[in-house]
């Protein structure tokens, strides 16, 4: 029985299916997948991808929908990682929540949630007025989803979009699709 179920494992290896690394689960149907080397998610196919870092040097991922009359974007997906953050959830729930306030950004809800593959994760939703590039005022909604990897790495994926095109754009799915890997 143990050189059946020892044979039955390496074959699995074989065909990888005990490599140790979950793949993403397929995305929604018009939506592609991002890989990082520590998360993935899906976001809506046909959306522009660059890699940039912030002010602070903090890696950065922002994906961006198709232009909207206005001059915004119809959606956009960012995405910041500190790695060996040492603060731990609770400092990361004050420093958003704090920041956050200070920008006039009203939190709608905040808890803690399950991301697959985070030690924690957290998800702060906000809503606040936007000015687009033509300067028109937008009323957006925005989800933050914190997670905590199992190596010290906080992940910080943003969704936003204005209040109205948010859950056409996708951004719902962009969010339940978020995964911490390796």
């Amino acid at each position: 029985m143990v050189r059946l179920t020892a044979l039955a494992c390496s074959l699995l290896l074989v065909l990888g299916g005990c490599s140790g690394e979950e793949e993403p689960p397929e995305p929604p149907a018009g939506f592609t997948t991002y890989k990082g080397d520590v998360y993935s998610f899906a976001y809506p196919q046909g959306w522009s991808v660059t890699h940039d870092k912030d002010e602070r040097g903090v890696p950065l991922v922002e994906i961006h929908g198709p232009s909207t009359a206005n001059g915004g974007y119809r959606g956009q997906v960012i995405v910041s990682r500190t790695d060996r953050f040492g603060g731990g959830m609770d400092a990361m729930k004050a420093q958003a929540r704090g920041l956050n306030q200070m920008s006039g950004r009203r939190i709608v809800s905040q808890a803690d949630v399950k991301v697959p593959g985070a030690e924690q994760a957290w998800r702060l939703e906000t809503a606040f007025e936007g000015k687009s590039s033509t300067g028109a005022a937008v009323q957006m909604r925005s989800i933050d989803v914190y997670a905590l990897t199992s190596g010290g790495t906080m992940l910080d994926l943003t969704v936003r979009a204005a209040r109205e095109d948010f859950d056409a754009a996708g951004m719902p799915k962009v969010v339940s699709s978020f995964r911490v890997r390796g």
